[in-house]
């Protein structure tokens, strides 16, 4: 009789509910890294990253205040 392998819980650091696809993917990266087959594990992994990198830099800011140089200085009437 074969048991089925239970899903484990990661860490909250990775943000990966469980049995989603981010999960899979991370389980399967240990998985490979475990079994010695690094660089597959560490390309697996970043490619996970670069998709996340790129979220990241799509969200544009808004500029606000001194910070950013957009605040215009009200002239005086003489």
């Amino acid at each position: 009789m074969k048991r089925k392998k239970g899903v484990k819980s990661l860490p909250k650091q990775y943000a990966a509910p469980k049995g989603s696809a981010r999960a899979r993917k991370l389980a399967r990266a240990a998985k490979l890294y475990k079994s010695g087959n690094k660089q597959a594990a560490f390309k697996l992994r970043e490619e996970m990253e670069e998709k996340v990198r790129a979220k990241s830099k799509s969200k544009k800011r808004k500029a606000k205040g001194k910070r950013n140089g957009n605040l215009k200085k009200k002239s005086r009437k003489k």
